[in-house]
């Protein structure tokens, strides 16, 4: 068989399908044709949709969590700290810093939290931060006047790991994401030697 070179070297289309392969696109694309996605969408939001669940547990039993904690409060991750005590009236200016990674004290949320989730173990204890961030709302990132007065460009994901080493958390980034699959990076912040 010849190489097709539009698909690069050793790269061919599939020549022999199997009736489940076919099986599965046609319930794939019986999905797409039913449901009203935006013109944008595609299929990777329809593979996305159907692989949610499965990933999200996937990455439960891989990380040994048990339930999501009613507040994604990255403070108790740095403190220790049972439930949330953040204060439910953080001002915008809070919030501005936070988002470029402010060290005054532990913050309510790391920069660029983005579907953010404070993951508990099975003692109830916080144990992995996740949030599923966008790569192009991370870098370049230009943030607001009230964070940095100078406006100047930054990349977001510096700012994060910059941030996690100065909180003393571990950070991790996978492209494996149970949020809206194959758009977000997963992005784990964790105590130092927990995994």
């Amino acid at each position: 068989m010849e190489n097709n070179p539009s698909l690069g070297p050793g790269l061919q289309p599939e020549t022999h399908v199997s009736e489940e392969y076919r099986a599965l696109e046609d319930a794939i694309n019986a999905y797409f044709e039913a449901t009203d996605l935006p013109d944008q969408d595609d299929l990777y939001r329809v593979l996305g949709d159907i692989l949610a669940p499965e990933l999200r547990e996937r990455f439960k039993t891989a990380y040994d969590l048990e339930r999501p904690a009613d507040t994604p409060c990255i403070r108790r991750l740095i403190t220790g700290e049972e439930e949330c005590t953040c204060s439910e009236t953080r001002s915008w200016v809070d919030q501005e810093l936070e988002q470029i990674g402010e060290r005054g004290e532990p913050p309510h949320a790391p920069p660029h939290a983005d579907h953010p989730t404070l993951w508990l173990d099975s003692k109830g204890t916080a144990a992995v931060y996740s949030m599923h961030v966008y790569s192009g709302n991370v870098a370049p990132y230009y943030p607001s006047k009230t964070a940095d007065s100078a406006g100047n460009p930054r990349n977001g994901w510096f700012d994060m790991t910059d941030w996690a080493s100065h909180w003393g958390l571990d950070i991790r980034f996978s492209p494996i994401s149970w949020f809206n699959p194959f758009t977000t990076v997963q992005v784990l912040l964790f105590p130092p030697g927990r995994y």
